[in-house]
């Protein structure tokens, strides 16, 4: 029953991915089409429905190809090594999660890890996610710890979340007057602004208050329930961050680095398009962006992401068209896609990779010694 709810969840997610990204898609097609017959004098209005869609179609992919090809190809090339670089300071940041738990691994294999759970949230959305992945190969270093990997894992993303809102809401009075003429940006930031504060108040409870102690009321709730004692033992760990010095500042830190790494990464591609934004928006734009795409609504954001960035960069205060907009998130993407592939490699590398793809959120594997002798291998 499980497994079919997860599978039907999938679908629906990538049914709306499709659904997004055929809409925003055909809406820019559209769009480039109609300035194409305008050139040459032919009233849009005249054709056929099916004209119009025939010609969209045609033009469109055209127009977009193009546009691709105003990069060189030393401007991929840092694109891509910004994007690689982002990963790998993620793991480190992990690694530091991880510690803070008394779970230890090499730089080698957090690094390797984190780029095998980056392809796994690519390419294998569903019943096995990069996370998860990511949760179960850090509980296979101890056989006492499972609920303390977990919650490595959940603590980076969320201090990464976190950071990133914070990171946007900062930019906010800096612009300002755009936010002030635009009712897009103005409901954009609301939101922002509402998920900073949802994300830090779960920070403060789960890190600094008592709500989650060992002796807590939460925590006696959760032992009442079947396999309570894991679940409120995972809570309570929580503490361990808010009692450890330096722990916020210091991921807070890395979360930075690894958000100006995403900013660059579009920001780069963004000025060998050409495009008429200046960095100051993207230092807001993109962290908007990549939080409202994180939300678990389409897989690895598409659709959602493209058509936030063309909502956002399209406004009269800018010259950037709706293909152009387009043309920066599928780049960008594309990016990632090449280190998610690099990831795919590094994952048919590993001895237990067969054991990997069996570590499902709820199977009930329980990391042995004997896996770490693997791991050791």
């Amino acid at each position: 029953m499980t497994r079919g709810r997860t599978s039907l969840g999938s679908l629906v997610r990538f049914a709306v991915c499709g659904l997004l990204l055929l809409w925003i898609f055909h809406r820019i097609f559209s769009n480039e089409a109609q300035l194409t017959l305008a050139l040459s004098g032919t009233d849009w209005s005249q054709l056929t429905p099916w004209e119009q869609r025939k010609l969209s179609w045609t033009v469109g992919p055209q127009r977009l190809i193009q546009m691709s090809r105003r990069l060189d190809p030393a401007t991929m090339v840092l694109a891509l090594a910004q994007c690689g670089a982002l990963v790998f300071i993620g793991g480190l940041r992990w690694r530091y999660v991880m510690k803070v738990q008394g779970l230890s691994l090499s730089i080698r294999e957090t690094t390797r890890i984190s780029f095998v759970a980056h392809f796994f949230n690519a390419f294998l959305l569903g019943s096995t996610g990069g996370d998860v992945l990511k949760a179960w190969y850090a509980a296979r270093t101890t056989h006492h710890k499972k609920a303390e990997a977990v919650v490595s894992v959940f603590v980076d993303r969320l201090m990464g979340i976190f950071a990133l809102l914070v990171f946007a809401v900062a930019l906010v009075p800096f612009n300002y007057s755009l936010i002030e003429s635009y009712a897009r940006y103005q409901g954009v930031s609301i939101v922002i602004v509402a998920m900073m504060l949802g994300v830090g108040g779960l920070v403060w409870i789960g890190f600094y208050s008592e709500a989650l102690a060992h002796g807590g009321k939460i925590a006696k709730v959760f032992r009442r329930l079947p396999k309570g004692e894991i679940l409120a033992r995972a809570l309570t760990s929580c503490r361990l961050f808010g009692k450890h010095r330096g722990f916020f500042p210091v991921v807070m830190g890395w979360s930075v680095l690894v958000n100006l790494l995403i900013v660059m990464t579009f920001g780069t591609i963004s000025r060998e398009l050409g495009l008429d934004v200046g960095w100051q928006t993207l230092w807001m734009v993109v962290p908007m962006v990549v939080c409202l795409a994180a939300l678990p609504i389409t897989p690895s954001g598409l659709g959602v992401r493209e058509n936030l960035l063309v909502l956002l960069l399209t406004v009269p205060a800018f010259t950037v068209k709706h293909g152009e907009a387009l043309s920066l998130s599928l780049l960008a993407y594309l990016a990632n896609l090449v280190w998610s592939v690099v990831g795919g490699v590094v994952y048919l590398t590993l001895p237990d990779r067969q054991a990997l793809v069996g570590a499902e959120p709820n199977s009930g594997v329980e990391p042995s010694e004997s896996g770490q002798s693997e791991r050791a291998g």
